[in-house]
């Protein structure tokens, strides 16, 4: 079950049932149920498992890189068939939101995990957050500085530090409070241990999982992976040879998705290797993510 939720559209949200679907440019799965769902403050698509009912199960919010868009959607529809309530959120490249990933609040993305909370079927209090590569970064940080709202943590193809905007090397990412949240520079972007732009990984209360290709060749990420895994006792690391970079998400897109080809052959590894990793890996992440008790913050 799939339900968008755009920010600011006045309208009345729609029902479950017996409702017409509203327009949607990401691949529809045909069993979904569409929603337009006004005031949310923020852009995604949501994913309900199609049983419904059952005890509650943890919620997965899935943050995308430097990309832009939705293209994490297929991995937030994979992970509803496994049974737990899953948000897409989009922050940048779309209609209504900045139009790059520049000076991003990260209380956009607690906005959006507290609607993951009030979900049907979802534990409001396991709640893990899915980031992708400069996703990876949101992830960290919201559960360092939100931790009542995250129970753990999914760093794929992750940073250990927090990088520059998309656009200007001079400009945050990201802010919290209005204030720009430190980022590391040209000099020290592919440094593990980046002065003063390092994640404050041992402050996650929960569980973390990394996951990583050693063929990735858009940055380090086995290398950041290390650098998570050296500051908290909590995380586990799963390294694929022979993968690239944020191949679960692109195995999950199709390699007839428009953009994909080029997305895989700039990332790394080959298209077996990836493949492989990505089944591995995504199977990997569903029992890490069934397994994770409540946020204790």
């Amino acid at each position: 079950m799939r339900r968008r939720l755009a920010a600011g559209l006045l309208v009345a949200a729609l029902t479950l049932a017996g409702c017409a679907s509203a327009p949607v440019t990401q691949p529809v799965d045909p069993f979904a149920v569409h929603e337009t769902v006004a005031g949310t403050g923020f852009h995604g698509e949501l994913h309900l498992p199609s049983d419904g009912g059952g005890a509650a199960r943890p919620a997965v919010l899935v943050v995308g890189g430097a990309e832009g868009g939705l293209t994490v959607d297929p991995l937030a529809a994979a992970l509803a068939r496994n049974g737990f309530p899953s948000l897409a959120v989009a922050y940048f490249g779309l209609p209504d939101l900045p139009p790059t990933l520049s000076r991003i609040p990260l209380e956009y993305f607690a906005g959006a995990l507290r609607t993951l909370a009030a979900q049907p079927g979802g534990d409001p209090h396991r709640i893990v957050v899915w980031g992708v590569s400069r996703g990876s970064e949101v992830a960290q940080l919201l559960a360092v500085d939100f931790p009542e709202l995250v129970a753990g943590v999914v760093a794929d193809s992750p940073s250990s530090v927090v990088h520059a905007s998309s656009v200007s090397p001079d400009i945050a990412a990201w802010t919290l409070g209005g204030r720009d949240v430190a980022y590391a520079s040209v000099a020290h972007q592919d440094d593990p241990q980046a002065p003063g732009a390092t994640i404050d990984d041992a402050a996650i209360a929960g569980p973390v999982l990394t996951i990583c290709g050693d063929a990735d060749r858009l940055w380090p990420s086995c290398a950041f992976a290390d650098a998570i895994a050296a500051r908290s006792p909590r995380v586990t690391t799963l390294v694929r040879p022979g993968a690239g970079h944020a191949f679960v998400g692109l195995h999950l897109q199709g390699a007839q998705a428009p953009g994909v080809a080029a997305r895989s052959a700039a990332a790394g590894g080959s298209a077996e290797a990836n493949t492989d990793a990505a089944i591995d890996a995504f199977d990997r992440a569903v029992r890490f993510i069934a397994a994770v008790g409540p946020a204790s913050g």
